[in-house]
C-alpha cells in the first residue's frame, strides 16, 4: 500500500496587518513550515493573492493546498476582510478544507499559555480582551478588571498598568502556533471575521448610487 502524501497547508494571518505591523503567509507540508512570507504594512493586503500565487508556484502546488488555516481576529478590519475572503475563495476553488482560529486560540495552542488572556490593541485607545473560556470584552484599558496573577499576551499588553499580573512579551502568535490551533479547529464552509466591536464602515446615509445608465 502506498503511503499517503503529507497534507499541504496554507496558513494566513491578516489579523495583525496595518500601518507598521506584520502579517503572515506560509506553506506547510505535514508539520513542517516550508516557506514563510512576512507581510508588512497596511498596503500588504493588496498583495495577498499574488503572494499566495507565488508561494504555490515555488512549492509546486499546482492543485493548491489541501487545508487552509486562517486567523479570524480580532484585529485589523481591512486585513481580516482581505485574508478571509482570499481563504474562502481558495478553499472553494481548490476544494481545500477550511479552518478558522482566533488570535487567543493561537496563543493558547502553546501549553504554557493555555490560560492566557489575549489583549488586542484597537483604535482610539481601546482594548479587546479574549478570555480562555471564550468570553470577550472591549473598552478603555483602565476599565478592564483582571484577576491577580493573570497571564496576559498580545499586542495590547503594554496598555495595562496593573502590576499584579504576568505579562508575556509576545505581540502576535507565530506561524507554528496558528498551524497548531488550526489542527484542532473544526472545518467550516466559510470563514467569518471575529469582530468584538461592530465594524465602523457603514453604507452612505442616502443609500448607494444608482447603477449607471448605458
Amino acid at each position: 500500500m502506498l503511503a499517503e502524501s503529507p497534507m499541504r497547508s496554507l496558513v494566513l494571518n491578516g489579523a495583525t496587518l496595518g500601518a507598521g505591523s506584520l502579517g503572515d503567509v506560509a506553506g506547510f507540508v505535514g508539520a513542517e513550515c516550508i516557506i514563510h512570507e512576512p507581510l508588512e504594512g497596511i498596503g500588504a493586503t493588496a498583495s495577498l493573492a499574488s503572494t499566495c500565487q507565488s508561494l504555490f508556484r515555488r512549492l509546486g502546488w499546482d492543485k493548491g493546498p489541501d487545508r487552509i488555516i486562517a486567523v479570524t481576529g480580532p484585529g485589523s478590519f481591512t486585513g481580516l476582510r482581505a485574508s478571509l475572503a482570499l481563504a474562502d475563495g481558495l478553499s472553494f476553488g481548490f476544494g481545500a478544507r477550511l479552518h478558522g482560529v482566533t488570535t487567543g486560540q493561537c496563543f493558547r495552542a502553546n501549553p504554557d499559555w493555555a490560560s492566557t488572556i489575549c489583549l488586542t490593541y484597537a483604535r482610539r485607545n481601546r482594548l479587546f480582551a479574549e478570555f480562555p473560556d471564550g468570553q470577550f470584552w472591549a473598552g478603555a484599558p483602565d476599565d478592564l478588571t483582571l484577576p491577580d496573577g493573570a497571564q496576559i499576551i498580545g499586542n495590547g499588553v503594554s496598555m495595562i498598568m496593573n502590576t499584579n499580573i504576568e505579562p508575556i512579551d509576545q505581540p502576535r502568535p507565530d506561524l507554528r502556533l496558528v498551524f497548531s490551533a488550526g489542527l484542532t479547529a473544526p472545518a467550516v464552509t466559510a470563514l467569518q471575521p471575529f469582530y468584538i466591536d461592530a465594524p465602523e464602515a457603514k453604507p452612505p446615509a442616502q443609500g448607494l448610487r444608482p447603477a449607471p445608465i448605458r
